[in-house]
């Protein structure tokens, strides 16, 4: 689990960021809990537009970094809409969901075999204007989450976003290379 210690300040809210490169099964950390449930589908307009955003920023990285724009994927973002909901509704972050599953486990039951590659990062937040770019900023300071925002191999992804009732916000971002 990465927590960047400008955050650990008892005045300021604190994003967790953690990632999984690719589909290998190393030790994870326990799942961090969390308090509230998710907001129901009809309140969630404002995940859509913080999916947009942040999926604008982190191609906008792509780009400056000489990278071609990877393609948004609608199976893929229900993956990510599917974790994202999940963490927030059994209040915990985590790679690892409820059934002890990865980002692959999820897309095979989501019936998304076509893949040569699979990746997520995740962020989870609280208290911030702008939490699209909080998360893709955090992100592309860690080395891991970095690398998979700048890797040459993928292709097509997809950001999925769960507000909670107290606004906790987590992000989901999935990357696959066909």
């Amino acid at each position: 689990m990465f927590v960047n210690s400008a955050f650990a300040q008892a005045n300021k809210p604190r994003p967790i960021l953690v990632d999984v490169i690719g589909s290998s099964r190393t030790k994870q950390p326990a799942p961090v809990r969390i308090e509230k449930a998710a907001l129901t589908t009809r309140e969630m307009g404002s995940a859509n537009q913080l999916e947009a955003r942040a999926f604008e920023l982190m191609n906008a990285q792509r780009q400056a970094n000489g990278l071609r724009s990877l393609q948004w994927d609608e199976t893929i973002v229900a993956l990510a809409r599917m974790h994202s909901e999940n963490m927030a509704n059994g209040k915990f972050f985590s790679h690892k969901d409820a059934t002890g599953g990865y980002v692959d486990d999820r897309a095979a039951k989501l019936g998304i075999f076509n893949w040569m590659a699979i990746g997520e990062n995740i962020a989870y937040m609280k208290g911030y204007e702008d939490p699209a770019t909080t998360a893709v900023d955090k992100w592309m300071q860690s080395t891991s989450h970095k690398k998979n925002i700048l890797n040459g191999q993928w292709r097509d992804s997809a950001i999925g976003v769960a507000v909670t009732a107290d606004g906790a916000v987590y992000f989901t971002q999935v990357f696959l290379a066909k």
